[in-house]
């Protein structure tokens, strides 16, 4: 599957990959996209060994600095016009409990990494190396779920293990007019009905509305998490409001819902924990909105 973007810098981050002898994908989101025939912004790497040297590398070709995650086998590098690039190793996850971030050791193959992804849609890969060039890593049938616009989980546990998820899964079937698979569907009810999302840092339920909410459309993606139950974990009140696609921009809408909440838009905010100078930029703004 031949990328639709960034091809200068794939085709020379396979020729470092080669040269030392490394495995390397780009694994994830860019692959569904690409899969969907869209280009993508975000293209994040999968490499079968130490990543350090092949960063290093590029950063000497394209400028920029990186920042390792040694707890998560994970180097970020950003490159000079700013923009960010992850290069993770081969990976697995456990749960030490639900909720809690992962414990991150090494895997033995692309496969046995892809294996711990959200969903199947996100669980593909595109080898860059090797002697076919942009072959799909496909082990969970994420094309057939593109074709049938399904968001399915990998395993009956996912929702517990992540919380957040239930808020991804509802994110990506708004933005592509897709649906939950059926199992899907019931896991993430029985999370809501057990309240794993209640296990959530107030920061980590926050990021996920955030993003959310920067979608184009972010409607959608309310309406079926309000169907499932899963916004009132952030805030009790919190529903899909009309007019809420209408600002450009996360904070406007996180603002515009402070206003349409009215009396309770002052705990919506304060529940977001931002800084308290943040906090009162948004306040602000809803006031200015509400008096509209």
């Amino acid at each position: 599957m031949r990328p639709l973007n960034d091809l200068p810098l794939l085709e020379h981050a396979a020729g470092l990959a080669a040269a030392a002898g490394l495995e390397l994908y780009a694994v994830g989101g860019c692959a569904r996209d690409w899969a969907m025939g869209r280009a993508s912004a975000d293209i994040d790497f999968l490499v079968g060994g130490d990543q350090a040297p092949l960063v290093e590398a590029l950063e000497k070709a394209y400028g920029g600095s990186h920042q390792k995650f040694s707890p998560f086998l994970t180097v970020r590098y950003f490159m000079a016009d700013g923009r960010r690039l992850d290069f993770a190793r081969f990976r697995r996850e456990t749960y030490s409990r639900p909720g809690a971030l992962p414990t991150v050791e090494q895997a033995g193959s692309a496969a046995e990494d892809l294996k711990r992804r959200d969903f199947a849609c996100n669980a593909m890969a595109v080898r860059l190396d090797g002697p076919e060039p942009y072959a799909l890593l496909d082990p969970y049938k994420g094309m057939d779920d593109i074709r049938a616009g399904l968001v399915r989980v990998l395993h009956a546990r996912s929702f517990e293990d992540d919380p957040t998820r239930i808020y991804r899964a509802a994110r990506f079937a708004g933005r592509f007019g897709w649906r939950l698979e059926a199992g899907t569907e019931a896991l993430a009810r029985s999370a809501v009905k057990a309240g794993l999302p209640g296990l959530l840092s107030r920061q980590r339920l926050r990021n996920e509305l955030v993003k959310l909410l920067s979608e184009a459309y972010p409607v959608p993606a309310l309406e079926m998490l309000s169907s499932l139950g899963a916004l009132a974990f952030i805030h009790p009140s919190l529903r899909p409001f009309d007019g809420l696609s209408a600002p450009a921009g996360a904070r406007e809408r996180l603002a515009l819902i402070a206003a349409r909440l009215g009396p309770e838009g002052g705990a919506f905010l304060a529940g977001l924990k931002y800084s308290n100078k943040e906090t009162a930029d948004l306040a602000a703004l809803a006031a200015r909105l509400e008096g509209k």
